[in-house]
């Protein structure tokens, strides 16, 4: 009787070291396998990252896994980037070339007139809209304020806003403006966000023609063991200086 109690009590005690040391092993295999994703993981946003940085930098031959795809071409624009007060965004309405380079009037903005969307979380910025073009050998400038403020536009003369009847859909914006399109060869315009102070805010263009593109998307896949990671990012193309915001534009010498 005693030598079966014995045995029984050998068995759970097996039973438990067994379970104990099942319990240690799945746990330390649990730990590698999470320690090598970690590490797979780590080294494929790496790479992915070597490849977004051999594409800004302009590099003919792209890495494997590297796609360039041009950004715009459509009749709505968002503008990724959120502005402070003070911070100007340009839209190309003439296109680049297979180079880059900007080139008045290829695959130009036909419109006659370009929506302007702006503003977020009640905070009423007002908006100072450039647009440079060209008529004949001339190049040109036109400039106007909307404010959505009655009280300041009154005050600085600034143009109020429209109706919103509509906007592009992939975000919300609470103002509205028509912006009519100067005779010419359409150049660009720049947006300047005034009185949103250091609260950045959104702005989007919606057009009834297609807008030029204004950059490429760039993505890259890393890829180590069974990992894989991917980064993209968006390219704009070069910008102009900020100085333009404030300085005459010509295309020729100035005449005094």
């Amino acid at each position: 009787m005693k030598r079966g109690q014995a045995l029984v009590v050998i068995l759970l005690v097996m039973a438990v070291a067994l379970t104990v040391g099942l319990a240690v092993v799945s746990r330390s295999v649990t730990e590698v396998g999470i320690s090598t994703t970690q590490k797979e993981s780590a080294q494929a946003l790496a790479a992915a990252e070597a490849g977004i940085e051999q594409a800004l930098a302009g590099n003919v031959s792209l890495p494997t896994g590297v796609t360039t795809v041009p950004a715009g071409g459509s009749n709505d624009l968002e503008v990724p980037e959120s502005l402070v007060a003070g911070e100007s965004v340009t839209i190309f309405l003439s296109g680049h070339d297979a180079s880059q380079n900007f080139v008045a009037g290829l695959d130009e903005y036909t419109g006659a007139d370009l929506g302007l969307c702006w503003g977020q979380d009640n905070v009423n910025p007002a908006v100072e809209v450039t647009i440079y073009y060209k008529s004949g050998a001339n190049y040109l400038v036109t400039r106007q304020a909307i404010d959505p403020n009655s009280n300041r536009a009154a005050q600085n003369n600034f143009s109020g806003t429209d109706n919103n009847p509509s906007c592009p859909i992939g975000r919300t914006y609470q103002h509205y403006k028509k912006i009519t399109m100067p005779a010419g060869t359409l150049l660009m315009m720049r947006v300047r966000m005034l009185y949103n102070q250091d609260t950045p805010q959104y702005l989007a263009v919606k057009g009834s023609s297609a807008i030029p593109v204004q950059g490429q998307d760039i993505t890259a896949v890393g890829s180590e063991g069974q990992t894989s990671r991917k980064v993209q990012v968006f390219q704009r193309y070069p910008d102009l200086s900020p100085i333009l915001d404030t300085a005459v534009f010509s295309g020729a010498n100035l005449v005094k």
